[in-house]
This record gives C-alpha cells, structure tokens and sequence, in this order.
C-alpha cells in the first residue's frame, strides 16, 4: 500500500512545491551570497532542519523513515536554484501542506533569508 501512496505522495508534494508563490520579500543576492550570512544560516539549519532534511540536506535525517512523503532532497531544483529562493522563503515560514514540513514562524525574517542562503549552496558542494 505505501509503494502505491508514495507516487501519489511526491505527485503532491511537487504540486505544493511549484504552486507555492512567494510570499516573502527578495532578498539581495548578495545578501544570499554572503559567507557570513550562509554561517549563520548553516547554524539554524543544524539546529531546526537537519533532523529531518539531514546534515548535507539530501533528506536523510534520523526522522526520515517515520515521514510520509520523506524529507525533500534540499541540495537539488527546486530548492538550491536561486531564481527560487522566494519560494524556499515561503516553504520555510508558512510550511507545505501534505507534508511534515511545518513552518517556521518564529523566525525573523533575517533568519529565514538566512537559512534560504544557506539552502541555496547545499547545490554547490558548500
């Protein structure tokens, strides 16, 4: 039964990725590039993501296999394209629905441009 849900699952789970519209202010491209920035992002991450998208951001956190559909792969489109950082921004603070993935409101917007910047070099071998 899981191994029919799962397409229907990740089938969701890309609709409610690509219909996502940015809700969240862009923020400077330097300010995504900064080292400093992706520092403190890769802190957060460490402290609120990496349980569930793992350290290197591929899904494999230890929360992993009690997760249906299973944590996105952060290290691939959409998530480390750049052209969709406001998208990541609005996934990050109001969460995605059908999925575990829940928002994170208490964090300043700082904070979750951070983590975008962070997100986004996880694409770069970062």
């Amino acid at each position: 039964m899981l191994t029919l849900m799962l397409p229907i699952a990740l089938s969701m789970l890309w609709f409610g990725i690509s219909s996502c519209e940015s809700r969240g202010p862009a923020a400077p491209e330097a300010f995504l590039s900064s080292a400093a920035v992706r520092a403190a992002g890769a802190r957060l991450y460490a402290s609120h993501c990496s349980v569930c998208h793992g350290a290197d951001g591929s899904g494999n956190g230890p929360r992993r296999n009690f997760m249906v559909p299973p944590p996105a792969n952060l290290a691939v489109p959409p998530w480390s394209r750049r052209r969709d950082a406001g998208r990541t921004y609005a996934v990050i603070r109001a969460g995605l629905a059908g999925t575990a993935m829940k928002g994170w409101p208490a964090l300043t917007e700082r904070q979750t441009w951070e983590l975008v910047g962070y997100i986004e070099s996880l694409g770069h071998g970062a």
